[in-house]
C-alpha cells in the first residue's frame, strides 16, 4: 500500500477546486441525466450529457439518433416495425421487447452495446471490408473500434447491468417526469369545398 501525506491545507484547496470545477461544469450547461418517453413507448435514459433525437416522421419512421459521450439505457416495446438506433459507429436494429445499454462516443473511436434482454442486431455505421452483423441477445455485447476496424461480440454476466439499470430507471423516473416526444403532426387536410 502506498501512503501519501497531504496536509489539511492542501486537502482544503483540493476540495475547493473540486467544488469550483463541479460548479463550472454545471454552469457550462452539462445536461442532467433524464428520461425520455417517445411516442412509440420507447424509453431512453440519457446520462453524461447524451442526447436522443427522433427522426422526422417518428414513430412511423421508427428511428432515433444517439449523440454525445456517455451511457444510454434503452427500453423498447415490441411494435410492428423494428426500432433503429443510430450512434456514431453503430446501427442497432431492435426487435421485440428489448432493453440494452449503449456506450456512445462523439469522437467515433469506440462504442459498445450490451443487451439485458430481447434482441439487437449491431452493424457498423461506417464503410468497412468486415461488415458482418452481430446478432445479440441477453448477456451478449458488441464492441466496435473504428481505428482498427474491429467489431467483436462477447458474452457477459448481465447481473451488473440489471442492477445498474434498475437503479438508473428508479432514480430518473422518480426525479424526472419523462419528456414525451411528440410524433410528427399529420399533414393538414385539404380545404373542404
Amino acid at each position: 500500500m502506498i501512503r501519501v501525506h497531504v496536509s489539511r491545507a492542501s486537502w482544503r484547496i483540493h476540495k475547493s477546486l473540486l467544488v469550483i470545477a463541479a460548479a463550472l461544469l454545471s454552469a457550462c450547461g452539462e445536461p442532467e441525466p433524464r428520461a425520455v418517453l417517445f411516442a412509440d413507448g420507447t424509453r431512453i435514459f440519457l446520462l453524461n450529457g447524451t442526447q436522443a433525437v427522433a427522426a422526422n416522421g417518428f414513430p412511423e419512421n421508427r428511428e432515433i439518433r444517439l449523440q454525445g459521450n456517455g451511457e444510454v439505457f434503452v427500453k423498447a416495446p415490441e411494435r410492428d416495425k423494428p426500432l433503429i438506433i443510430r450512434t456514431g459507429l453503430l446501427i442497432l436494429t431492435v426487435d421485440g421487447d428489448t432493453a440494452f445499454r449503449a456506450l456512445v462516443s462523439s469522437k467515433k473511436i469506440g462504442e459498445q452495446a450490451e443487451v439485458l434482454y430481447g434482441h439487437v442486431r449491431a452493424v457498423k455505421a461506417y464503410p468497412s471490408r468486415y461488415s458482418e452483423p452481430d446478432d445479440l441477445v441477453g448477456g451478449e455485447m458488441s464492441m466496435v473500434n473504428q481505428s482498427i476496424d474491429l467489431m467483436e461480440k462477447e458474452k457477459f454476466d448481465p447481473t451488473e447491468l440489471e442492477l445498474w439499470s434498475t437503479q438508473i430507471v428508479s432514480e430518473l423516473t422518480a426525479r424526472t417526469d419523462p419528456i414525451v416526444e411528440p410524433a410528427t403532426p399529420p399533414a393538414p387536410a385539404p380545404p373542404a369545398h
